[in-house]
């Protein structure tokens, strides 16, 4: 038997018991990895005043966030490691966002084509 349903209001229910509230966070981070949103890297932060704001206000501009933050300042007086998560606003905006990072010497790595130590952030 088919039924009509032109003209009408449909709703589909999406429901699984292996998916829950508590997942929602990581469904949402794996998809903007897919979507070349979300990048990873490890980045050298120079030991000094104003390191950050010039990342912020000079790197990354108005079209990128920062969402994970992890600074380790281990052995270098110069410079700082961190591993910094940001979200991107479109897809071709990494490669400029990492020209800049090169050209200002924040770059460190890019770890979303390591899978091995990318599973440790997510």
């Amino acid at each position: 038997m088919q039924i009509e349903i032109k003209g009408k209001n449909v709703v589909c229910i999406v429901s699984g018991s292996n998916n829950d509230i508590t997942r929602t966070p990581e469904i949402k981070e794996r998809a903007m990895l897919y979507a070349n949103l979300k990048h990873y890297f490890i980045l050298n932060f120079p030991q000094r005043a104003g390191a950050l704001k010039e990342f912020v206000v000079e790197i990354l501009g108005p079209h990128a966030d920062i969402t994970h933050f992890e600074y380790t300042k281990k052995n270098n007086r110069t410079n700082g490691s961190a591993v910094v998560g940001l979200e991107l606003l479109s897809s071709k905006d990494l490669e400029p966002l990492i020209k800049r990072m090169k050209e200002r010497g924040f770059f460190g790595d890019y770890l979303n084509d390591k899978p091995d130590l990318l599973q440790f952030l997510l």
